[in-house]
């Protein structure tokens, strides 16, 4: 059905009236109805992108924190390669040796062994079973005395022959994590 022209000046039958409002509410009901539906896959289409916004921000939650562990476990290896490698003295920490540990001393940590022979003794230094001449004395006038550095590093057994004035351990600078 179309709606029905009535033309100016001309008296409507109720019947032709009625038709042409009976039309228009069928229109607006179907506009209604098309509005409705339209609104509907509006809303259903948001829903599905806030459902993938939801996924896509605990993915990348999920990243983050893989992201950040990751980076702490490099700065963890980061700094256990350094300190294994550091050889820069900690003198704040340097300690005497007690005369039994100048006997066979194993090393705690990465660092120097100082050794001060006296002047008249000769002998050797031993390192995990590697045995070297560390002061000699080939002449009665040779009595010469100088401070031994030694690196050493982490679990090394070391001895020496030498007779000494004293012997020291110089640890090495430890790396913190907030140094990385």
């Amino acid at each position: 059905m179309t709606l029905i022209n009535i033309e100016y000046g001309s008296i409507a039958s109720s019947d032709t009236m009625n038709k042409n409002f009976l039309y228009l509410e069928d229109k607006i009901s179907e506009l209604s109805n098309s509005t409705n539906t339209m609104i509907s896959s509006i809303l259903s289409n948001i829903a599905t992108i806030n459902s993938r916004l939801g996924d896509i921000t605990d993915n990348v939650q999920d990243d983050a924190k893989s992201f950040e562990s990751k980076i702490e476990d490099y700065r963890t290896k980061s700094r256990l390669a350094l300190n294994k490698l550091s050889m820069l003295p900690n003198w704040d920490k340097c300690f005497a040796l007690s005369a039994s540990e100048q006997a066979l001393y194993k090393v705690p940590k990465n660092g120097f062994l100082l050794l001060n022979p006296k002047p008249e003794s000769k002998g050797t230094l031993t390192v995990n079973e590697s045995v070297v001449n560390l002061k000699t004395r080939n002449a009665s006038a040779d009595n010469a005395a100088q401070l031994f550095f030694i690196p050493v590093k982490a679990a090394d057994v070391v001895s020496c022959t030498l007779d000494l004035v004293g012997a020291y351990f110089l640890p090495v600078v430890e790396i913190t994590s907030e140094e990385l």
